[in-house]
This record gives structure tokens, sequence and C-alpha cells, in this order.
């Protein structure tokens, strides 16, 4: 039986998980559009699949929870197949499931990320998770963890890689390659608003700004991804998953320093 798998485990295994001290991570994905060509399920294909091979490989150290499907995109609602969670229910919801994790002792977690407009609830989350529990909680997105291979083998300019784009249609042709409808896929680039903002897996702009989506997409893709293979996807994912295994060992053996309580109240208490 799989032991990297949560939700696969009896509640045994999982005590044994938690004297082994690992990781947990959290996938938490999406459903949206990604245009005419993907479903809208890539998020939390790609986020589940890395978080799951990462775990397997390294099953000593790391431990992958079920993904989350539902989280924000209020902003896509103009396309049919969105599900929207408002933000503080989402935030609350992702600190309940941290906060469930650190009360049967898992002392790191994190929030790994595979939705652009999570980033900021993801933040919050898990700074209230590390805050309000024993455990230390981590966020990532997890196409950053491919950002040098992507520079390495992209074939777009800035702003081909920004949803269910070069980079995204590449990992779902390797993974789900029966599910891309091939016909439908055409190229989209958002309005140009450099320097203030430029939408890209690479990096983007210093600025954001939020409109819906609807106002900046008319397929509800934004990217090249006519130039997606799935020989891109196994190296854009290679590169992501082992990159988390790598994170996730040194977020294992990380040590604090203790907090320090500098307020007026405490030093008088220490008197």
């Amino acid at each position: 039986m799989p032991k990297h798998l949560y939700a696969s485990m009896t509640h045994e295994e999982v005590n044994d998980a938690v004297l082994e001290q690992r990781v947990v991570l959290i996938p938490v994905g999406q459903l949206e559009t990604h245009g005419p060509h993907l479903p809208i399920d890539v998020d939390v294909v790609q986020v589940n699949h890395v978080c799951e091979e990462a775990a397997r490989r390294a099953p000593a150290d790391l431990l992958a929870a079920p993904p989350i499907y539902y989280a924000f995109s209020e902003h896509v609602m103009d396309f049919p197949g969105t599900i929207a969670i408002r933000p503080p229910i989402l935030i609350e919801y992702l600190f309940d499931i941290g906060n469930s994790f650190a009360r049967q002792g898992f002392k790191r977690l994190v929030l790994v990320n595979g939705h652009g407009s999570n980033r900021s609830i993801c933040e919050v989350a898990t700074r209230m998770i590390t805050n309000q529990t024993s455990a230390y909680c981590a966020t990532l997105d997890h196409w950053n963890l491919a950002r040098e291979k992507l520079a390495e083998i992209r074939e777009s300019p800035i702003g081909g890689t920004a949803h269910a784009c070069e980079f995204e249609t590449s990992e779902y042709m390797y993974l789900r390659p029966e599910l891309v409808r091939h016909e439908k896929i055409q190229d989209e680039f958002a309005p140009d608003y450099r320097p203030w903002r430029s939408d890209d897996f690479a990096g983007g702009g210093v600025v954001h700004f939020m409109e819906y989506w609807s106002q900046r997409s008319k397929s509800g893709a934004e990217g090249q991804p006519s130039l997606a293979t799935p020989e891109k996807g196994r190296q854009l994912l290679e590169a992501t998953i082992e990159k988390l295994i790598e994170f996730g060992r040194w977020w294992k053996t990380l040590e604090f320093p203790p907090r320090v309580d500098h307020t007026v109240h405490a030093l008088r208490n220490s008197v």
C-alpha cells in the first residue's frame, strides 16, 4: 500500500508519519476555464501530480495530502465551469486543514499552490497556521520551482506562458494527453501593459490590477499554447518535482530560534 498518500493511510500509519516528522504537502488547486483546448481541472491535476510524485520519491520525508479542488476565481465567473469560493471562507478552510494536521502532531506543512489567484490567500492562511498552531507552514507556487527550466526551453516571448499557455498546455499534454483538444488550440496574448504589468510564469511587472478575465481574454486562455509539447511538459514537471523534494527536505530540518517578546508587558513580567 502507498505510504506517501495521506488519504490511503490507516490512522496507525498516520501516527507513524508524525513520528517520522514528515512534511505534509497540501495541494491547493482550482476549477476554472483553461481555454477551449484544456479541461477545467488543469490547476488541480498539475499541482496534485507534483505533490504526489515528490512524496512517492521521498516517502521518508514527505507526505501528500489530497488536493483542494475549489478556491478563488470570482473574476473568472464569466466563463462556464468556474467554482468560486469567497476569500475569507477559503482562508479559514485552509487554516482549519493546517490546524488539524498540527493537532495530530505534524510540525511542518506546505501549501503548494496551483492557481495564481490563490497566492495571497495561501500567504494569509500560512501566516495564521504558523502564528496560531504548533506547526510551521510555508507556501509556494509550483510553477516558480521550474522557472529556470522554463527559461531554458521556452520558445514563446514574455506573455506566452500565462494561462493555458505553452507552460500549462505542455504539462497537461504530458499528464493527460487524451484530454487535450488539439484542434481547438489558439494563441491569445493579453493587452500589453508593460512596464507596469507583464503576465508570465517567468515573472510579472511591479503592479497588480484585477480586471475580470473576460476583459482580457476572449478564449479563456492567455499565451502561446501552439508551442506546447509533451516533452516540454515532462521537463517542466521533472524540474518542479526535484525542487519540491529539495525544499521539503530542507524545510523538514530547518530550526528556528525561540521567539523573544520585546513588549513592555513582557519586560515588566520578567522583572
